[in-house]
């Protein structure tokens, strides 16, 4: 039987891929929701300040009284981030193997994408708010336990959130582990990672812009930094043969899966789509390391 690029092997193989690549966006706050917006649009997102004061009852003032909450708001910018592909009728022709890896390979440069972004906006940002007013160059692979250190000690001084992550790209993850188990265990050079250090979730990635001057890892709370998704419209339904919503499970990231046929060419044309947008809610609460 013919093979296709329908959504029932498409989907499956894009969220399985995305899981894991995506799951680095799990350190962060997500404003995610299945609302359908168009190409571009903009989203209010509450940022409540970390030091916004609880306090005990009172009968005299009760639970309406000194109320307000020390809040505001940053706009995101959320936009349509696709990544299309497209197979010829004698692709299709190929082991079902062949067709699930090209559709994997398509979904994780989706997934780095993704993760670029939030790379694209922290090297827009004005480094002077980060942690310690400033982001410290350090070339990857020369990336030590003591500079990880060094991040955790920018977000003590600030006064961060202790729910914190340590986003780290692949070569400073490669530098910074052991070359034998004697000192951390055969865990961390079986896993080639860390799980956690110096109280932060070790979540290593390989999206980072590499150019000089570009932040490659950074250790944040988990309020620094909002992920913000909505639901892709439905553009160009004429010629669409599918377009099927599904959503990355464990993360809540809403994705659509769209295709159509163009038969002059004897080409199957997909794209994986989300509108998805990232704003730097708190920079103070960010300590980052940049290519020197």
């Amino acid at each position: 039987m013919a093979n296709s690029i329908s959504s029932e092997l498409t989907i499956s193989t894009a969220v399985s891929t995305l899981q894991n690549m995506l799951a680095p966006i799990s350190a962060f706050t997500l404003n995610v929701s299945n609302d359908v917006v168009g190409r571009a649009a903009t989203v209010a997102v509450p940022v409540i300040n970390t030091d916004d004061e609880a306090r005990d009852y009172s009968a005299s003032t009760g639970y309406g009284q000194n109320a307000d909450t020390d809040a505001s708001t940053i706009d995101v910018s959320v936009v349509e981030r696709i990544k299309p592909f497209h197979l010829s009728d004698n692709d299709l022709n190929k082991s079902p193997l062949t067709l699930q890896s090209y559709v994997a390979q398509n979904a994780n440069e989706f997934g780095r994408y993704l993760l670029r972004v939030i790379f694209n906006e922290l090297d827009g940002a004005t480094a002077s708010g980060f942690a310690g007013g400033s982001v410290t160059a350090k070339a990857a692979g020369s990336v030590a336990i003591s500079d990880v250190k060094g991040l955790a000690g920018k977000l003590d001084g600030e006064g961060a959130p202790m729910n914190r992550h340590f986003i780290v790209n692949a070569a400073a993850n490669s530098a910074i582990i052991p070359a034998t188990g004697e000192t951390f265990g055969n865990g961390v050079v079986e896993s080639g990672r860390f799980t956690n250090l110096f109280g932060m979730s070790v979540n290593p990635q390989n999206a980072n812009n590499t150019a000089s001057g570009k932040i490659h890892s950074f250790a944040c709370s988990s309020d620094a930094i909002v992920v913000v998704n909505r639901m892709p419209d439905v553009q160009g339904g004429a010629t669409l043969e599918e377009y099927t919503p599904f959503e990355v499970e464990g993360l809540g990231i809403q994705c659509a899966y769209r295709r159509y046929y163009d038969a002059a060419k004897g080409e199957h044309f997909a794209a994986f789509t989300t509108c998805y947008g990232v704003g730097v809610a708190k920079a103070s609460n960010i300590a980052a390391l940049k290519a020197s």
